[in-house]
């Protein structure tokens, strides 16, 4: 690990918060974890558990950065409680959400206490976005959310998931996302995982595909002057990243000072929003005890087989653990997406 070994002085800047389970959306790319074919604990705690156990987990960590998500967070009728509660605690809030029921009231209810909203972009067609969102209507509240938050002044980013269906439009829903004012735009790969592990065929790209992207993203970031980043794991046995001058990219974080430990809404944590590796629950283990756990040391440990040799193994860590250990049964195991192209991949050594 590389926190700290003083219990006084261990800090963790951040961690995501999924407040709820619940969604009024179907995505067929969803990597939620309780979407997987193997059980997971669903539920979540009222408003006064939720703010004590929310309490302990900030107290435990220090964190001063928290993403909240879900789920749909707007789905809580107390998540204006939770968003005050952090804000009371001069926390640094993040809403990731779709966008469906923000409203002009509920912007002026969060006035000032949400840093920055995450709102996906999946397609400049209607068609396409709402049937990648797997409802009616969603590209039109998608859009009509940033507009209103854009006019009063609050800071987007828009979240493309690229997969086989979407990708053509990519130039246009980026210049669509400029248009709407957006402050940055994440540009992600398909992860598969819960629902969209059983989408696998029908979404997933390939490197070339995604490389075509991304050499446009480039040029995009460039004309626009605008912030693109690929926080999904672009392996670079399979993309040149030194091709982009301005795209940034993103490695797995688990188990260092960068990772996103997620608290579920039950109070589990687990070592990254993608994984189901459940490290204890907040509510009756020390955040740290999960840390330095056996379970988190092996996920944090993990390295493929099929990686050994290659320079940057430290580095990129095979792709995404999680993905791997959802799909593939093993975060030992190699990133599906690699594997599946397993035969282009160029290690470097």
């Amino acid at each position: 690990m590389t926190h700290s070994d003083s219990p006084s002085i261990r800090m963790h800047d951040s961690f995501v918060f999924e407040v709820t389970q619940r969604c009024n959306h179907d995505c067929p790319h969803c990597y939620n974890c309780w979407k997987n074919d193997a059980d997971y604990p669903i539920g979540e705690l009222n408003t006064a558990d939720t703010l004590e156990m929310l309490g302990r987990m900030l107290d435990q960590t220090g964190a001063s950065l928290v993403s909240l998500t879900g789920g749909e967070p707007f789905l809580r009728d107390d998540i204006y409680e939770i968003v005050d509660f952090l804000a009371e605690r001069g926390v640094t809030t993040n809403m990731i959400c779709n966008g469906s029921l923000i409203t002009e009231e509920s912007i002026a209810c969060l006035a000032g206490k949400i840093s920055i909203y995450e709102l996906p972009l999946l397609s400049v067609e209607r068609e396409i976005h709402d049937r990648l969102s797997g409802r009616e209507g969603a590209f039109d509240d998608v859009t009509m959310a940033i507009a209103d938050l854009k006019g009063a002044g609050e800071r987007v980013v828009c979240v493309f998931v690229a997969t086989k269906l979407n990708l053509p439009q990519w130039e246009e829903t980026a210049e669509l996302a400029i248009a709407l004012g957006a402050d940055g735009i994440m540009f992600n790969r398909f992860n598969p995982g819960g629902t969209g592990g059983r989408n696998i065929e029908l979404l997933q790209a390939s490197p070339a595909q995604l490389t075509e992207a991304m050499d446009t993203a480039d040029r995009i970031c460039a004309e626009y002057e605008i912030s693109i980043s690929c926080s999904i794991a672009m392996p670079p046995c399979l993309f040149d990243h030194t091709r982009y001058k301005k795209l940034s990219f993103g490695f797995c974080a688990a188990g260092t000072d960068r990772a996103y430990y997620t608290l579920d809404p039950m109070g589990n944590v687990r070592p990254c929003n993608h994984s189901t590796t459940i490290l204890g629950n907040i509510r009756e283990t020390n955040f740290w005890d999960m840390v330095d756990s056996p379970v988190m040391k092996d996920f944090f440990d993990a390295r493929p087989e099929f990686c050994s040799g290659c320079k940057l193994a430290d580095e990129c860590l095979g792709g995404c653990k999680a993905a791997a250990e959802v799909c593939c049964g093993s975060v030992w195991a190699l990133d599906p997406f690699v594997k599946a192209f397993a035969d282009q991949a160029h290690k470097l050594t």
